[in-house]
């Protein structure tokens, strides 16, 4: 009789994935809030309504994706990676154009926390780095069974 070990279905990197893709949609719902009191508020619109549509874009791509994860469905990883990409590529985006005295995201010169927005870059990393780990890939296939 031949004994075969089981290969874990990956539960331990995808459902830390789909965690931390919530936690991160939820705190970019609060970026989209916060665009829309500068749509309201702010006399510069452009800059309001680009903190709006980028929050916005980034949340609803973590939280499908982490919904997904959940479900253990293989949408959910691909949105998850799409999303902590787009995260990430915000912060790096608002740490460069800031070094550069150009300000986005409801920031400006004497505001900006560089400190700050590179911690952000810790989880959705950390969030990428889980979604794209080939146990994450078993999971969405295997999923809860």
């Amino acid at each position: 009789m031949a004994v075969t070990k089981e290969v874990p279905r990956g539960g331990a990197t995808g459902i830390p994935a789909a965690v931390l893709a919530l936690l991160g949609g939820l705190f970019h719902l609060i970026g989209v809030a916060g665009g829309a009191v500068m749509v309201a508020g702010d006399s510069d619109l452009g800059r309001g309504l680009l903190t709006f549509v980028l929050h916005l874009s980034v949340a609803g791509l973590l939280i499908i994706g982490g919904v997904g994860l959940v479900l253990a469905k293989p949408f959910g990883q691909t949105v998850t990676i799409v999303g902590a990409a787009a995260a990430l590529l915000l912060y790096v985006a608002v740490l460069l154009l800031g070094a550069l005295g150009v300000y986005f995201l409801g920031l400006t010169g004497s505001t900006l926390p560089l400190g700050y927005t590179a911690v952000l870059c810790v989880p959705a990393v950390t969030t990428l780095v889980l979604a794209s780990a080939p146990p994450t890939a078993r999971w969405v296939t295997n999923g809860w069974s």
